[in-house]
């Protein structure tokens, strides 16, 4: 069953917030939201912006698709093992990420919607598809440590702004690009535009 962030942000906010031993007020004086909005936000009765989420992540020290994603490595453990040069079985763990198993990001009224491909964030690399509704736009994250990202248009077009200058990125075409470098895409198009992403390392 696929999972949406909107059903548990919530839990994970709060469980992570504990983590680190912070309070609502702490939180709240970090990001500019304020301690009553973000514990409707822990207890599943707010919607959150992307803007926000990215500073909420930002105060727990974590990436949005740690917000985003369980680490479903273990959910996909099959039952095959293979024997080690000490003969000791271990578990191997399924490559295939079917739809069912997706995580995915879908943000009331922002118009983004994710997709993590990959069956663990704790990788090298991350690979998300998005769709974007018309004339909406995602902001760039603001990242930890550089990374390389890549985005390749599935449908429509998209208008991809970077510190260098402003492409338009036609179906079936794709743009590479340093992350800091990256400042906002735009769908330009009438229609829903869908998009793969890969980044690396997966600091999103």
């Amino acid at each position: 069953m696929e999972k949406n962030i909107q059903n548990d942000l919530g839990t994970r906010l709060r469980k992570r917030r504990k983590e680190l031993r912070l309070t609502l007020k702490e939180v709240a004086e970090t990001t500019g939201l304020t301690a009553s909005f973000l514990s409707q936000v822990e207890h599943n009765k707010a919607n959150l912006s992307l803007n926000s989420l990215r500073d909420i992540s930002d105060a727990l020290a974590v990436p949005v698709a740690y917000l985003m994603a369980e680490d479903i490595d273990d959910d996909l453990r099959s039952l095959q093992t293979v024997k080690k040069e000490d003969h000791q079985p271990r578990p191997v763990v399924n490559p295939v990420v079917t739809k069912d198993r997706r995580s995915k990001l879908v943000l009331p009224g922002s118009g983004v919607e994710l997709e993590l491909l990959v069956p663990s964030f704790q990788r090298k690399m991350a690979l998300f598809k998005g769709r974007l509704e018309p004339g909406k736009e995602q902001i760039a994250s603001r990242l930890r440590e550089p990374t390389e990202e890549v985005i390749y248009v599935l449908s429509g077009e998209l208008l991809v702004e970077l510190k260098t200058g402003e492409y338009l990125v036609h179906q079936d075409e794709s743009i590479f690009f340093e992350g800091y470098d990256l400042i906002c895409m735009k769908n330009v198009s009438d229609e829903e535009t869908s998009y793969l992403s890969i980044i690396t390392p997966p600091v999103f």
